[in-house]
C-alpha cells in the first residue's frame, strides 16, 4: 500500500506488488516444480508441458488483475471516495457524521465464515469497503482529514 498526504487530501493506493502477490506465488510454485523435474533424472515432458500451460494462464491472470483490481481510497475533509475499475463509492460528510468499522458476513468458504471490513458513516448509513487497506491505515487517513470515529 502506498499512502500519500497533501494539504486537504489523503490517498491510499494499492500498489502493483499488492495486486500480483498471488500470481507471483503461483509462478514460484511452478518454477519449483520445473526445477524438481531436472534434479534426479530426466524430466517428464508432460509435467513440463502442463507447467508451461499453467505459466501462460498465470501471466494472463496477473495482467487481468493489474488492469481491473487496483483500488484507491481518497479522503478529503468533505468526502471519502473508494475507487475501483467500476464506478466509485462515496461517503459525503454530514454535520453529524461519525465513522465506524463494521464486519459484513460474506458467507462460508471451505466451512469457514468469511467477513468483509466496511467503513460506515453512522449519520447517512453509507458504507465503503475498507478491508483492502486495513483498519489502521483507513482510520489514520480519515483522522488526518478531520473525520471522527464513534
Amino acid at each position: 500500500m502506498r499512502m500519500s498526504t497533501a494539504p486537504g487530501r489523503t490517498e491510499i493506493q494499492q500498489t502493483a506488488a499488492d495486486v500480483i502477490a498471488f500470481p507471483l506465488l503461483i509462478a514460484l510454485v511452478l518454477v519449483a516444480i520445473v526445477i524438481r523435474q531436472f534434479i534426479p533424472n530426466d524430466p517428464n515432458p508432460v509435467v513440463l508441458g502442463v507447467c508451461a500451460g499453467l505459466a501462460a494462464l498465470d501471466i494472463a491472470f496477473a495482467r487481468y488483475l493489474l488492469g481491473r483490481t487496483r483500488v484507491t481510497l481518497v479522503v478529503t475533509a468533505d468526502e471519502i471516495t473508494f475507487s475501483r475499475a467500476s464506478s466509485p463509492l462515496v461517503i459525503e460528510r454530514l454535520p453529524t457524521s461519525t465513522l465506524s468499522f463494521r464486519l459484513q458476513s460474506n458467507g462460508f468458504i471451505g466451512g469457514q465464515p468469511q467477513y468483509l471490513l466496511k467503513l460506515r458513516d453512522n449519520a447517512s448509513g453509507k458504507e465503503i469497503p475498507a478491508g483492502t487497506f486495513g483498519r489502521r491505515k483507513v482510520r489514520q487517513a480519515c483522522e488526518s482529514q478531520g473525520w471522527t470515529f464513534a
